[in-house]
């Protein structure tokens, strides 16, 4: 007869989990409302993995997990391993994952400590015994690496908040500058630089000096990641930042700073080489480009969608900002690929090149309309 392991994960972050953390590990899941989540596994050792993934995705929000493996019957029946699993992910507490005496055999491997036993419930006796229960050690995931960081911007308020913004956010500020010549000089003395943060318009002439800093940067090191911030919506320094190398690049509004989490967001997405183009830069993009060919071959969703992805958003954000499942966001995503013509890329930066392909030819149109 087959056994089954069964983990039953329970607390206030389970709506958050996702089910891509179990089937990756080789489980089923199972069955899943607000406060429960139940998964199948044919590997103690792979479900243990799983419980462990799912608490380092959630970090230290309430989480309890309970495994036990027992017999699945011929008609899939697994009800008293499912009680069992659950009894012990009742017993676990916040944080804690618990197995089975039976799973500490099966899977030796696994690191654990005695669970300290509790009070008789008087319930009639549990159908595992968390007397001989165990509670498995497992760390934290590692944080994303300090990122070794130079903010350029001459205005000093404003220079020494996205300093104190950052270092408190985890990232490493090497060095703070207000001017074009200072911030190449201060990227030239540091090899291990991972992301500028510079401001378009800096001393002397207060034009261009900053974008064209980043440009310079960017054709020395072309891993750099930069991005540049801007008073104005400035799409022509969109396009030119992203028309050379359409990788680890960003341009937002100064507003979008007060945002926090959004912008740290951003410079991580940047910095891990992705693009990040600010929402209202694309919102007058896409509305300029309304009926006037390029994109017309793309549907009305499919354009909010590409919109979304030029801002730098993940499929699933997408869906939850557009309240559809992330199938059918990935559907929309091929259908936009497809249109636009971009070819398999094995790096994964068809993304980036259709917010550029959109946003050059939204500036090419606001060329050709300026000259009419």
């Amino acid at each position: 007869m087959a056994t089954i392991t069964v983990l039953v994960t329970r607390g206030s972050a389970v709506a958050t989990l996702p089910a891509d953390v179990i089937e990756r590990a080789g489980g089923r899941p199972a069955a899943r409302d607000g406060a429960e989540i139940v998964a199948l596994f044919d590997s103690p050792t792979a479900a243990v993995a799983a419980a462990v993934a799912l608490h380092q995705r959630c970090g230290e929000a309430e989480l309890a997990s309970g495994l036990d493996v027992g017999d699945l019957g011929p008609d899939g029946a697994y009800g008293r391993t499912l009680a069992a699993a659950r009894q012990l992910s009742e017993a676990a507490g916040s944080g804690r994952i618990v197995i089975s005496d039976l799973i500490r055999l099966l899977a030796p491997s696994v690191e654990v400590t005695a669970l300290p036993p509790a009070p008789p419930s008087g319930s009639g006796g549990p159908t595992t015994s968390t007397a001989a229960a165990h509670v498995v050690r497992w760390e934290p995931a590692p944080g994303p690496p300090a990122l070794r960081t130079i903010i350029a911007e001459d205005a000093v308020l404003i220079r020494k908040g996205l300093e104190r913004l950052l270092a408190d956010e985890g990232f490493v500020v090497v060095a703070g500058v207000g001017d074009h010549d200072a911030l190449l000089a201060a990227a030239r003395a540091e090899p291990a630089l991972d992301l500028v943060v510079t401001d378009i318009r800096m001393p002397p002439t207060f034009t261009d000096e900053g974008l064209r800093a980043a440009a310079e940067l960017r054709a020395a090191r072309p891993d750099l990641a930069v991005l540049v911030l801007s008073q104005h919506i400035e799409p022509a320094a969109a396009t030119t930042l992203l028309a050379s190398n359409p990788t680890a690049v960003g341009y937002l509004l100064k507003e979008r700073v007060a945002e926090i989490d959004e912008f740290v967001a951003a410079c991580r997405t940047v910095a891990a080489g992705g693009a990040v183009i600010d929402p209202l830069v694309t919102e007058q993009l896409m509305a300029a480009e309304q009926g006037r060919g390029g994109l017309d071959a793309l549907s009305a969703r499919e354009r909010e969608v590409l919109e979304r992805i030029a801002a730098g958003a993940s499929n699933r954000a997408i869906a939850a900002t557009l309240f559809c499942s992330e199938k059918t966001v990935e559907s929309h995503v091929r259908s936009i690929f497809t249109k636009l013509d971009l070819p398999d890329d094995p790096d994964g930066n068809r993304r980036v090149a259709a917010a550029v392909r959109w946003l050059s030819d939204g500036r090419r149109r606001a060329t050709e309309a300026g000259r009419m």
